[in-house]
């Protein structure tokens, strides 16, 4: 009788026991420019388990620019945005989930997710002429309704623009040197009720920028030693070594820097965030009771009991 009821028992439990189906596209595109004309992009990259791209492009004339993006299907992404001299760096990572009620009944749905350390950062410790400045910007949207938006822009005089700041966000500076820093942020985000079979698809939209219009200083190569170089350069003329012996007879540049970036900095497809999940979708059922379908299922049970005790009396 016992192990019938415990029978009975799981066979309804399993009634509520499928989750959500989900899809993913995972997305990374990008552009570099350092003067005009010299744009040039990467992506869009598209693929359901895992995307990594990016490009970096150097002048002769002490200008660079670099961008890369990337992203895992369990939930690990970065996107990152760099420059000297005169700049414009933008990267894109963004993940469109598809979340479909398998539930069988109407049932409310959360998603739990990892925004990652990084930061924002400009050195001009050289003092050169010019600005720029470094951001992110990270939406969270389902069709046209928002649901999360955190963003900051650090700039060149040290001043921070910050929308719905994240965990242990902090400003510092030092001389030309500034640097807006954050911790980890875990956030739930209520998606709401959905019917059976009905979906509902979710946009993470990560976005950083690095743009700069920096004074670009000269000097001879070899004037700060062996092995020790400016934030930025450029050979001109080459001394057979490359500029970076420092035997001289070649012209380096110093200029500028900003750049930064959000998410894990490793990229390793197998990296976790800490807690070993994220983007984690979530359904509970609003109403336990078996549905009118399994109605007939559940007496048959029942009276299945009933006769096996009356014939065991």
């Amino acid at each position: 009788m016992k192990r019938n009821f415990a029978i009975l028992v799981a066979s309804l439990m399993a009634m509520g026991s499928m989750g959500a189906a989900q899809a993913d596209v995972l997305t990374v595109n990008g552009s570099v420019a350092t003067l005009p004309g010299t744009t040039q992009t990467f992506g869009p990259t598209t693929n359901s388990t895992y995307v990594s791209d990016g490009i970096s492009i150097y002048d002769v004339v002490g200008n660079s620019s670099s961008a890369s993006a990337w992203g895992n299907d369990h939930g690990t992404y970065r996107a990152s945005s760099s420059g000297t001299g005169t700049f414009d760096s933008m990267s894109h990572f963004q993940r469109s989930l598809d979340v479909v009620n398998n539930l069988g009944g109407d049932a409310s749905f959360a998603l739990n997710f990892f925004i990652y350390y990084g930061g924002l950062y400009i050195d001009n410790s050289y003092g050169v002429a010019g600005s720029g400045s470094v951001g992110y910007d990270l939406k969270i949207n389902s069709g046209a309704t928002s649901l999360y938006n955190s963003s900051a822009v650090l700039d060149s005089n040290g001043n921070v623009a910050v929308v719905n700041a994240l965990n242990g966000a902090s400003l510092s500076s030092s001389g030309g040197y500034h640097s807006y820093s954050w911790g980890g942020t875990y956030v739930t985000l209520d998606l709401g009720v959905l019917g059976a079979g009905q979906s509902k698809t979710i946009d993470f939209d990560l976005v950083s920028t690095a743009v700069g219009s920096f004074g670009i200083e000269s000097y001879a190569c070899g004037e700060w030693g062996y092995g020790e170089q400016p934030m930025t350069f450029a050979v001109v003329v080459d001394d057979g070594y490359g500029g970076y012996g420092g035997y001289g007879g070649g012209t380096c540049y110093r200029s500028a820097y900003a750049g930064g970036g959000l998410g894990d900095p490793n990229n390793v497809s197998s990296t976790l965030p800490p807690g070993g999940t994220n983007f984690q979708v979530t359904g509970s059922l609003l109403n336990q009771v078996p549905t009118p379908a399994s109605l007939p299922l559940v007496g048959v049970g029942l009276a299945a009991l009933g006769a096996l005790r009356r014939r065991r009396r």
